[in-house]
């Protein structure tokens, strides 16, 4: 028995929470983790996971034993990585969840810089707004917009980013240029829907460090973000949404920006990770690198010093 594996195998099925997960996690056969977990359990003389036709539960010995491999697997790593990069490059998959918007155009123009780096890591993008499960849907790490509300996570601020309200010139043509927050009672939105809640997103606005909440009316709603804005360049309401997607199809024309004068909270960025989860270093390296592109991307500078959303 390669006993390294069994306690990298166990671990996996500890914070999966199931044999299968752990499986697809470590792109092994169902079979082949179940009978390696009977082989270290045999091994070790003590049983380490109960097991029902529904669910497992670790065990008291098993969450001893659980911790000891985390120790373990983490120190393997700090001992690989203290070798010479040139000698010991890191391998395998990352998998990251995180808002399509941002990584179209973000993350994935970037990506093959990390590559030229990293060329033995694989990347699989898990692309939706919603907050994941990180154990439950085997993801190493998210980068997630707004307040971070998690327990057992680890959450690193990575940046900050504002809002701009834009229209196009079909809907400004028509419907005429807000120029107050008042104004805005005369005027459509494109609705966004928030997947969590299935509510209708309110829009908001510092005015003398005070937020104003506003319910805008709507004939059109989405809950994806490509939609979003392709409604408000199609002239079927206003948009609200972050300075690095409407910038760019502001500087092309597509779209004009509106109550300039009205800002909105900086919105914090943070990259996430379960604290008790042992990280290989193909993860802490992927983690490191989108802290460092977005500490050089202007539009996530903004202060973060706002009350979260």
């Amino acid at each position: 028995m390669d006993r390294f594996l069994a306690m990298k195998v166990f671990a996996r099925v500890v914070e999966a929470g199931s044999f299968s997960k752990a499986a697809d996690a470590l792109r092994l056969p169902p079979a082949s983790v179940s009978r390696t977990l009977q082989a270290l359990e045999a091994h070790l003389g003590a049983r380490l996971i109960n097991r029902t036709t529904r669910s497992i539960s670790i065990t008291e010995d098993g969450e001893a034993y659980y911790d000891r491999c985390v120790r373990v697997l983490g120190e393997v790593d700090d001992m690989e990585a203290s070798l010479s990069h040139s000698k010991l490059s890191p391998k395998g998959n990352v998998k990251v969840s995180l808002p399509q918007v941002m990584a179209k155009n973000t993350i994935i123009p970037a990506l093959p810089e990390f590559f030229a780096a990293y060329p033995d890591i694989g990347v699989e993008l898990v692309l939706t707004d919603r907050q994941v499960d990180l154990v439950e849907e085997a993801v190493d790490c998210v980068v997630r917009v707004g307040a971070v509300g998690d327990v057992g996570l680890v959450a690193k601020r990575i940046g900050a980013y504002t809002q701009i309200t834009c229209a196009s010139p079909g809907y400004i043509e028509q419907h005429g240029e807000p120029k107050t927050l008042d104004e805005l009672d005369q005027h459509l939105a494109v609705g966004y829907v928030l997947n969590k809640s299935g509510r209708v997103r309110n829009w908001e606005f510092v005015i003398d460090g005070e937020t104003r909440v506003i319910a805008m009316k709507h004939k059109i709603a989405v809950n994806d973000g490509d939609s979003y804005i392709a409604a408000g360049v199609s002239g079927l309401g206003l948009i609200q949404s972050s300075s690095y997607t409407l910038d760019p199809l502001v500087k092309s024309g597509a779209l004009r920006e509106v109550l300039m004068e009205y800002p909105s909270y900086p919105r914090v960025v943070s990259v996430l990770y379960a604290s008790n989860r042992h990280q290989p270093r193909r993860v802490r390296v992927f983690i490191d690198w989108v802290a460092e592109l977005y500490a050089r991307l202007p539009t996530f500078q903004g202060s973060g010093n706002g009350k979260p959303k």
